[in-house]
């Protein structure tokens, strides 16, 4: 015997196809409710990118979609939602009255400190760096230094990973979130990224950025590149040596390397004669 849908008819099998037919019902609902749930947020929280709202939601919803009661995942995705929006940094740069360093403060510590919190002191104490080297700078770029130095390793956050390269995942989250593209492409592009683009194989998605090449990207490299995993000042050759000695020979990082270390190392010079010749 055939069913009304061409398939063999069975008797044992009649619940199953029920339970199949009514899991699929109820899911397209639930994908329903979740599209309009996506529009209501979006309007109540204004002073967030549409993206990144978009983005919660679909990270809440792959996290969640699978509950037992399906009824129940639109109210599971709305509170995961709301917990991000209670801490995503209000204030993004550019508008009025705000600096960009301490959104990027705020962001970096939302993103790194619970869950990577060595990364975090590593942030904490290029971020110091930065404030003490920002005078070689002009004053329009000092906040922008110290900003890029709280953000400069965001990429590295669980929810945020998606190439895997972390100066390019992390661009592209602050690019989501509104931040100026020059901040954007000093993340992209910091301490040599460009060479670990090459060996990981993603020199054209890094091309997303531009490389703004001038004291102010040499100055965000030598913070990073004089500063310790653990966020205390060190020399350019023991964070090398560091580097090599933790991630191992096969790492990309250290593959790099070989490609780019004179740059770096050229980069951290002249920012050294830059402070050598300028008064605190």
């Amino acid at each position: 015997m055939w069913s009304r849908e061409g398939l063999p008819w069975c008797g044992g099998c009649r619940g199953r196809w029920v339970t199949v037919l009514t899991t699929t019902v109820r899911r397209r609902a639930v994908d329903e409710q979740i599209r309009r749930l996506e529009s209501r947020l979006v309007r109540e929280h204004d002073g967030v990118p549409p993206s990144l709202v978009h983005e919660w939601i679909e990270h809440a919803h792959a996290r969640l979609g699978g509950a037992r009661v399906q009824d129940f995942v639109p109210l599971l995705v709305e509170r995961a939602v709301r917990a991000s929006a209670r801490d995503f940094p209000v204030g993004l740069p550019g508008m009025s009255g705000t600096y960009p360093s301490s959104w990027a403060r705020n962001t970096a510590r939302r993103l790194l400190a619970g869950n990577l919190p060595r990364r975090w002191a590593h942030t904490c104490g290029v971020a110091r760096r930065a404030e003490q080297v920002a005078r070689v700078l002009v004053p329009e770029e000092q906040d922008l230094l110290v900003a890029a130095a709280w953000l400069h390793d965001i990429g590295y956050a669980a929810e945020l990973v998606d190439t895997g390269l972390h100066s390019l995942d992390g661009a592209r989250y602050l690019l989501r979130a509104g931040v100026s593209r020059r901040v954007c492409g000093l993340v992209a592009h910091h301490s040599g990224a460009a060479a670990v683009a090459e060996v990981v194989g993603l020199s054209e998605g890094l091309t997303e950025f531009d490389d703004d090449r001038g004291r102010l990207r040499d100055a965000l490299w030598y913070c990073d590149m004089t500063t310790s995993p653990d966020g205390h000042p060190t020399t350019v050759d023991d964070r090398l040596a560091e580097i090599r000695r933790r991630r191992g020979p096969d790492d990309p990082v250290v593959r790099a390397l070989a490609i780019n270390v004179e740059e770096r190392l050229a980069a951290v010079r002249r920012t050294h004669r830059l402070l050598r010749r300028t008064t605190v």
